[in-house]
């Protein structure tokens, strides 16, 4: 069974937590505003729920012509799928491929492993 969601470009991880003091590290403004618009396009999807170990194919569109490291994109549209029980758990993913793709935003494919 595999499921494929498109969601919005996702913020870098650099950019996901801030440090507040007398908090600790709390999610960005970014980081809250990304996954309540992506959240709410996930909930329209109705993705099926894949249970056990997976496999995720996340192919990103460049937003822009700037430089950008991919390996910092996974992380918050995976914390996404667990949020909304398309997945258990992120310790779950057995393979992860990533890659620059002619897609707009995100577009995410979970599979059972």
């Amino acid at each position: 069974m595999s499921t494929t969601i498109a969601l919005p470009f996702p913020p870098p991880l650099n950019n996901l937590f801030a440090n507040v003091h007398g908090r600790g590290r709390v999610r960005s403004q970014r980081y809250r505003e990304w996954a309540n618009a992506a959240g709410w396009q996930l909930r329209a999807a109705r993705p099926a729920s894949v249970t056990g170990p997976v496999a995720v194919t996340i192919l990103l569109g460049r937003p822009d012509r700037r430089k950008r490291d991919l390996d910092g994109l996974s992380k918050a549209p995976i914390d996404l799928l667990v949020e909304h029980r398309v997945i258990e758990d992120d310790s779950l993913v057995q393979r992860l491929t990533l890659a620059w793709a002619p897609v707009t935003g995100c577009q995410i494919t979970v599979e059972a492993a």
